[in-house]
């Protein structure tokens, strides 16, 4: 009997998902994804509070977010889009990618954090917040300090659930790769929505309850779709590209945990 010897091109072996590898090779992408992803959610977090508590750069992103609507659909959809594809370069280039990403992240994550800051705090801190606008700054300080607690709920709750859902994901033996059409087809729904509200349309809607509800249950389920894909689409040199995927999975479920959190009706 002649022995068969089978023979790969250059590269086989970075080109296939992690799911068809040998199970040192899946535990190995795994935690390198995660603590990719853990740095990315500090960089992430700690822009985001840098850029709150500093009024000069909050006051510069409000005034962007609320004066140049369409100069900010732009750059959500490159951060969407388009840096993702650079994360998914060989090193260091992804890595600073990845790390980019988190601050920008971070940056679009303030304006947010401070509205939701100013909606839970009681109506004296409030009134003396609209007099500073009147004047010209924030007062982010006042309501940093005043917030601390919501932002660590806000963070503790989106931290459970997101590492409730990635585990299960991880350990059934569900397939979730079905939720792709219905939850991309929900995405870009919500985010038309999104769109139409910053020029004023539906704004009524997306200020509601209901709205934040809705996009902590889509994000839920692209959680465990998306934890599933990663070790199905994704070959063992795209850890920091699967890290960016969680990444922006995670903020969005923390922005919609927040704002459900800052509500006082």
């Amino acid at each position: 009997m002649t022995e068969t010897t089978t023979t790969h091109p250059a590269g086989y072996a970075e080109a296939v998902p992690v799911a068809y590898t040998d199970t040192a090779t899946r535990l190995a992408f795994l935690r390198k994804v995660y603590v990719l992803f853990s740095g990315a959610v500090i960089v992430w977090a700690g822009t985001a509070l840098y850029a709150v508590s500093n009024e000069a750069l909050l006051l510069k992103l409000v005034s962007m977010l609320g004066s140049h609507p369409i100069i900010t659909l732009l750059v959500l959809l490159g951060v969407m889009f388009l840096l993702p594809r650079v994360v998914s370069m060989g090193p260091p280039v992804n890595y600073l990618a990845l790390g980019l990403f988190g601050v920008i992240q971070g940056l679009l994550t303030a304006p947010l954090i401070f509205y939701a800051l100013f909606q839970a705090a009681d109506p004296a801190l409030q009134e003396s917040t609209n007099l500073a606008l009147q004047s010209g700054t924030l007062a982010s300080g006042e309501l940093l300090s005043n917030g601390v607690g919501l932002l660590s709920s806000a963070f503790g709750l989106t931290a459970v659930v997101f590492g409730g859902l990635s585990a299960y994901a991880l350990t059934t033996k569900r397939d979730f790769s079905f939720l792709r059409g219905a939850l991309w087809m929900a995405f870009f729904v919500m985010f038309g929505i999104g769109v139409l509200a910053m020029f004023g349309i539906g704004q009524s809607f997306v200020m509601g309850w209901g709205w934040s509800a809705a996009w902590v249950l889509l994000m839920g389920g692209f959680v465990l779709y998306d934890t599933q894909n990663i070790m199905k689409q994704y070959p063992a040199n795209q850890a920091a590209l699967a890290a960016a995927v969680l990444l922006a999975n995670f903020v969005i479920m923390f922005k919609h945990i927040l704002l459900l959190l800052s509500r006082r009706d």
